[in-house]
């Protein structure tokens, strides 16, 4: 079998080359996505080793399992190697950039009183002192303290970021934890136990999360979940990589993925400057108005 290997390096090599030129010169999102469409669709037609992976669409109108339609999910996405050390930097970062310590420890000159020296430098037999909030006495000030606040803010790689929210998603999906709905507003019962017997007859697990294309969900499903802490609701462009190991169950909407997919593989596949200073040029205009386009259906961020 070492006879393929070239063949499958020479696929690759052309699959990217060619991504990268139909996305050279691009005038907007919609022309880099629908180009992006036709590279990933010319490298999975050009490699015999890459299978389209499927997913039921299914429907909570119902108890029982109701599936709906089957829909083919992007192999760069859901088909990537189980690489647990990115996706270990990803939790990790993820737990210790949001940190802050605010403890502050006073040292003797923060310290109030202790102006008078206690006693004489001489002749007294005792150790030379000149104020009672010396480290060494009690109630007095730190030598070496904590000295807040302090943050252990820092940020991970665009690609990093990605390659682990790109290897969580294979494995919900590897491990049968991937459920994909037509729509939410297929919820018929507002009753927190018509969600509970789903989830029991589903093998949802304890925890699940579901999340929308958008921050505006079904009130059915709100008020379903909103009595049951394990089940969380999110938007799309809020997915991370903790969120989803953390529930037992993804359970995602067909518009949601499809906004998904596409928000990936454009920044996959985006051209960007060498120079540090032209990295975000694209979103400059976002990023100067301090979130104001957190539902921008373009560039909302990633995490």
């Amino acid at each position: 079998m070492n006879f393929l290997l070239p063949k499958t390096r020479y696929i690759t090599s052309v699959s990217k080359i060619s991504t990268s030129f139909l996305l050279k010169n691009i005038q907007s999102t919609e022309e880099a996505l629908s180009k992006l469409e036709i590279a990933t669709a010319t490298k999975i037609a050009n490699n015999p080793f890459i299978v389209t992976p499927e997913a039921w669409i299914t429907s909570l109108s119902s108890v029982e399992n109701n599936n709906v339609d089957i829909i083919k999910l992007n192999p760069d996405i859901f088909r990537t190697s189980p690489r647990l050390d990115l996706l270990h930097r990803n939790i990790t970062w993820q737990l210790n950039y949001r940190n802050l310590q605010l403890t502050k420890q006073l040292t003797r000159g923060e310290m109030p009183g202790g102006g008078r020296k206690p006693w004489p430098q001489k002749k007294v037999g005792r150790a030379h002192v000149g104020s009672i909030r010396s480290p060494q006495f009690y109630k007095g000030g730190f030598a070496h303290g904590v000295r807040g606040p302090r943050t252990w803010f820092y940020m991970l790689p665009d690609a990093i970021r990605l390659k682990g929210l790109c290897v969580a998603l294979t494995i919900k999906h590897s491990q049968n934890d991937l459920v994909i709905v037509d729509d939410f507003s297929s919820l018929k019962s507002d009753d927190k136990q018509f969600m509970y017997d789903i989830a029991e007859a589903r093998n949802w697990g304890y925890s699940a999360l579901f999340v929308n294309e958008n921050a505006e969900v079904a009130e059915n499903l709100v008020k379903a979940t909103e009595d049951i802490p394990s089940f969380n609701i999110m938007p799309v462009y809020g997915l991370n990589c903790f969120s989803i190991m953390k529930h037992d169950t993804l359970i995602i909407s067909r518009d949601a993925l499809i906004k998904l997919e596409e928000r990936i593989l454009y920044h996959f596949n985006r051209s960007e400057s060498l120079q540090k200073k032209y990295k975000y040029k694209d979103i400059k205009d976002k990023i100067l108005k301090e979130g104001s386009g957190e539902n921008h259906p373009e560039f909302a961020p990633f995490v």
